[in-house]
């Protein structure tokens, strides 16, 4: 019973990222707008009731691979010294895709939107994880406001690194998060 539910998993998981790789292609090639999810599910080869079995409408395909990189984060949050250290530490994990959904983001304003909500709700569960139980109102708010500045650096260092094709994303969150460390110091 083991193998076949560890092979049921992997198929869904191979379903997943089918329609994840499928949907790219066509927000790219048509543009998100364009992009119908009839056409998601042919081009991964399975039936639009299919993609709403994994993802209740397009933008979930690509908030799956922004939800991926945040799991990623909370789990690294156990073993870091830091916010920042946990950040560092895992973003851009599938450097390609995780640059094509920063690309569609940056010039698909609906999808803005949409990403800018989640990341709301994700600061929200990052402060949860982050304050204790017994936590003060100066504490919260501290905290509140360590994860706004790290999502704010975290938002200008992607900007960055999209202009720099060549760079390396954790190298720009990196010096970001250095800066705000510093308190944003102006030299000269």
């Amino acid at each position: 019973m083991t193998k076949l539910c560890g092979l049921r998993e992997r198929k869904k998981q191979q379903t997943r990222i089918a329609l994840v790789d499928a949907a790219l292609a066509l927000f790219e090639a048509k543009g998100f707008e364009a992009t119908t999810v009839e056409e998601i599910a042919a081009a991964a080869d399975v039936s639009p009731r299919t993609f709403f079995r994994y993802f209740t409408a397009k933008e979930g395909v690509l908030l799956a691979v922004h939800d991926e990189e945040f799991d990623g984060l909370l789990t690294a949050l156990d073993g870091a010294a830091s916010l920042a250290e946990a950040v560092i530490g895992t973003i851009g994990g599938d450097h390609e895709r995780f640059r094509r959904v920063q690309e569609l983001l940056a010039r698909t304003p609906a999808l803005r939107a949409v990403f800018l909500e989640r990341a709301v709700e994700q600061e929200r569960q990052l402060v949860d994880k982050l304050v204790p139980a017994e936590a003060s109102g100066e504490q919260i708010l501290r905290t509140r406001l360590l994860v706004a500045a790290t999502y704010a650096a975290l938002r200008v260092a992607i900007e960055n690194w999209l202009t720099t094709p060549d760079s390396n994303c954790a190298s720009h969150v990196s010096q970001a998060l250095a800066m705000l460390d510093q308190g944003l110091a102006v030299t000269g």
